[in-house]
């Protein structure tokens, strides 16, 4: 059984560091960086633009070191599967390797999670076998909503530049983070590394569907970054500045907290157009949020990771995810999500 905790919009919750007073550790510097604008099911422009930018900002002050960078058809679909779980997979030489902190991938993903089912509550929706369901926000007047579903996620590549391959890292071979100090918890052995996995793609992952599309990819990383959708019809916008807007935050302050750093992004990222609700644009295309998902093997741990763990503390593998136990998310949205929450009851 999964315990959750959800916090609300804006609140960051500071806890106390109290797992990390270790006087060595070995540091994991490394950045590596894929990325693809280059797709034969709809070209992109600003994906490669977006990792260097994230990376030279990075890399503009100490205390990270460059990793791979692979772009178009050097992106291929194993580079994110784990070879203890799939056959082929080769993420330890790629997405996930060891002495790496921080993985970025920014590319295309895929919608199938949005229907235009109209609902007015979570049981209007029609139940589809094996999967969640949630009646997702679509207009305040009259109250009504639309169907979406706990469908797995996907990276998505074009190793050929003729034909889409999808990487599905809700439930298929896909295990980050693995190594000695985590442990072979999650069947993947400990051949892995990153501490952060950051996914820049369409419709990175569904609301209130984070144990289903996401718990399976955790196998030592930290924690996980996305753009998440709040309304059927709005996607990730294709920008150049989402990963700047990160690493600003830790040229600002090396001390400061990852995932924080990551959902206040938003507010600095531009492109995209107008929500719903009032407010968007921030690098989406209508309405949705960064958000930043951590698991870990208790609540103390996973909200530490999520919430306090700094830039800093993120190079210390002793910091990896050692179990899963409790999952903790912070998200921030370009509207007012409060005012207008994101399900019908």
């Amino acid at each position: 059984m999964y315990l959750i905790r959800n916090p609300m919009l804006y609140v960051i919750t500071t806890l106390l560091l109290y797992f990390n007073a270790i006087p060595t550790w070995a540091a994991e510097t490394r950045i590596s960086i894929e990325a693809v604008d280059n797709y034969s099911c709809g070209s992109l422009s600003n994906n490669i633009p977006n990792v260097d930018n994230f990376r030279n900002r990075m890399l503009s002050i100490g205390g990270y070191t460059a990793g791979i960078r692979y772009t178009n058809g050097l992106v291929y679909p194993t580079d994110f599967t784990d070879p203890q779980i799939v056959t082929g997979g080769a993420d330890s030489s790629n997405f996930d390797r060891p002495g790496d902190a921080i993985a970025y991938f920014s590319g295309h993903g895929t919608c199938d999670d949005q229907t235009n089912t109209v609902c007015t509550s979570n049981a209007s929706c029609p139940t589809l076998a094996g999967l969640q369901k949630q009646c997702l926000r679509f207009t305040d007047s009259p109250l009504r909503g639309r169907c979406v579903y706990s469908r797995p996620r996907n990276i998505v590549v074009d190793k050929t530049g003729t034909s889409c391959q999808s990487v599905n890292y809700s439930t298929s071979g896909v295990r980050w983070g693995e190594d000695p100090s985590a442990g072979a918890w999650a069947g993947a052995g400990t051949n892995g590394g990153i501490n952060l996995a950051v996914i820049d793609n369409s419709c990175g992952i569904t609301p209130g569907m984070y144990i289903p599309q996401l718990l399976r990819a955790f196998a030592g990383v930290s924690s996980i970054a996305l753009i998440m959708p709040t309304r059927v019809g709005s996607d990730t916008a294709d920008v150049a500045n989402r990963g700047r807007a990160f690493a600003d935050r830790y040229v600002a302050n090396v001390n400061s907290a990852v995932g924080p750093s990551w959902t206040d992004a938003i507010n600095s990222v531009t492109g995209g157009s107008s929500c719903a609700f009032g407010g968007g644009n921030h690098g989406v295309v209508g309405c949705g949020a960064h958000i930043f998902v951590s698991v870990e093997v208790n609540q103390a741990r996973a909200e530490w990771a999520n919430r306090t763990e700094s830039w800093v503390q993120l190079r210390n593998e002793a910091n990896d995810g050692i179990g899963q136990g409790w999952m903790s998310w912070i998200y921030t949205c370009n509207y007012d999500c409060n005012a207008h929450p994101f399900f019908l009851p």
